[in-house]
């Protein structure tokens, strides 16, 4: 059976407050508000990059700022949370989100 994953965003999620590292000056240098959870619901591992496109009015475009970096291994039932900074404006006209696995099949997601 093919691995079958989950995608789950959440934007302004609430660990945007939790990573929001300030300044003195409240410069933020580490705003991630973007929240991804992945989960393997497939019988087998599958390994999956940290990145994803984002499909909408725009076009495609490629989201390769993800956190953690790399590729992760995910064993049935596992789920993983990715992190980045996501303009709202622009997360506004996307209406798909597409993650790959590291043998190139896709999983996507509807934005609504």
């Amino acid at each position: 059976m093919q691995s079958l994953l989950l995608i789950k965003p959440i934007m302004n999620s609430a660990v945007e407050n939790v990573l929001a590292f300030r300044t003195c000056c409240n410069l933020k240098v580490f705003d991630q508000n973007l929240e991804v959870h992945i989960t393997n619901q497939g019988d087998q591992y599958v390994k999956v990059p940290s990145y994803f496109d984002l499909k909408g009015e725009f076009g495609t475009q490629r989201v390769d700022t993800l956190i953690p970096h790399g590729e992760h291994s995910l064993a049935p039932g596992q789920t993983i949370a990715f992190y980045c900074t996501m303009d709202e404006k622009h997360w506004e006209k996307a209406r798909q989100m597409v993650f790959y696995d590291s043998q190139g099949n896709k999983y996507s997601t509807d934005i609504s």
